[in-house]
């Protein structure tokens, strides 16, 4: 079955399985429904960052600009607001707020190789000061009192195990007052662990998902003395987000259209969300949006 085949069933909900790339060659993307590029064709190529960046847009790796400007509207951010975006992904997102409200914002990445890119991009567009991004080690930072005004985070946490220490210095880090807001992948109770699209989902993405349910995040929240404000289930549109961003991916691919290079990625990215959009479906994973604050004192 060809990329394009596989999008359109995910596209239209028809049940998918999931196969193991092959290398591609003008053989095989012929056999798959493919022509293989002639000599004038004009090919997209690039690697696994830059596909990433054609979805959700440059220096994001996920949510997309709108998402992420609407997740922190609460904040009524102005060039005197100091923030931190946790799982900072390439940067995009310290980039946007700074650019859009003028704040000055820390990004603090948890994987190494995404916080080296991120950290080489804001020196390349010359925002080591406004909105830099550094490695963070999830399970063992500390975060000196009051570090910022506000924090937000995209989608970032469901993987790290130990989130009762991220979430403690992320407490900590904020000014008595402060905001904090993310999105992130939960489960709907511990029973959906045995959802088999969940299990899916959870069994082929590296590093491996380790979700808590709503209410475990709620829990944790209050004992940190949090205010939750808002606990909103936006997974509707969080996979309407993942369709259009792919639909408009690949309206543009035309036959031969494809370096051979990038169709690995393509397919492995592709197949990355059919599983989450699969698990979603299913009932037993949400998309989740909290909003908190931290009392005065």
């Amino acid at each position: 079955m060809s990329f394009k085949e596989r999008f359109r069933a995910w596209w239209e909900g028809y049940e998918y399985v999931p196969h193991t790339p092959m290398e591609q060659t003008d053989d095989s993307a012929q056999a798959d429904g493919e022509a293989a590029p002639s000599e004038k064709t004009e090919q997209w190529s690039t690697d696994r960052f830059g596909l990433i960046q054609a979805l959700w847009g440059d220096g994001l790796v996920t949510g997309g600009r709108e998402h992420l400007l609407k997740l922190v509207s609460p904040f009524g951010l102005n060039p005197a607001f100091s923030a931190a975006d946790f799982g900072a992904g390439l940067g995009g997102g310290g980039e946007i707020v700074a650019e859009e409200y003028g704040a000055w914002v820390n990004g603090y990445e948890f994987d190494p190789e995404r916080a080296a890119y991120g950290e080489e991009r804001a020196e390349r567009m010359g925002l080591s000061r406004k909105a830099p991004v550094s490695y963070l080690e999830p399970d063992t930072f500390t975060m000196r009192d009051s570090a910022y005004h506000c924090a937000f985070a995209v989608g970032s946490f469901y993987w790290i195990e130990n989130k009762s220490h991220l979430l403690r210095m992320i407490e900590k880090g904020l000014h008595p007052g402060g905001q904090f807001t993310f999105t992130d992948y939960v489960l709907t109770s511990e029973d959906a662990k045995e959802n088999p699209a969940v299990q899916g989902w959870m069994t082929s993405e590296d590093p491996v998902p380790q979700p808590w349910t709503v209410k475990h995040y709620e829990v944790e929240l209050v004992n940190l003395n949090l205010d939750v404000r808002i606990s909103e289930d936006m997974s509707e549109q969080h996979q309407k987000a993942i369709l259009e961003g792919w639909a408009s991916l690949t309206a543009g691919l035309k036959p031969g259209g494809l370096a051979q290079e990038t169709a690995p990625f393509l397919v492995e990215e592709a197949e990355r969300w059919v599983r989450r959009v699969g698990a979603l479906r299913s009932g037993g994973l949400r998309y989740q949006r909290f909003y908190v604050t931290k009392p005065t004192e």
